[in-house]
């Protein structure tokens, strides 16, 4: 029952935080078709809504209240992808905080989002 309540309280906490955030714009190549984009749009949400919870503390900043999430290179997220950026990355978000599928929904993310001006 403990359990339960827990992962019940966790989610509307995720939930709640997402709903304070503005939404995140994306872009996609030209020649995706619309229900690609579709898909990769809802995995990438989901990437999202992973670095929110797990990587925004560190990797994230707030200025005027609106949420600053930076733009990582290709070698950047494949370093990440890999767990192989930095030693407190290897030992913080090992296999059984982050798995390698929700690393991957991370890095889709990152793939796709509108790049900071």
């Amino acid at each position: 029952m403990i359990k339960y309540s827990l992962i019940l309280i966790l989610t509307i906490s995720v939930f709640s935080m997402c709903a304070n955030k503005k939404s995140v714009q994306y872009e996609f190549p030209l020649a995706m078709t619309e229900e690609v984009k579709k898909v990769n749009q809802a995995y990438a949400e989901q990437g999202l809504a992973l670095y929110r919870v797990n990587c925004s503390k560190c990797h994230s900043d707030t200025i005027k209240r609106k949420e600053l999430i930076p733009d990582f290179t290709s070698e950047q997220l494949s370093n990440y992808e890999f767990r192989i950026a930095n030693k407190k990355h290897e030992d913080n978000l090992g296999e059984t905080q982050l798995t390698q599928d929700e690393l991957i929904l991370i890095n889709m993310f990152f793939n796709y989002k509108k790049k900071n001006k």
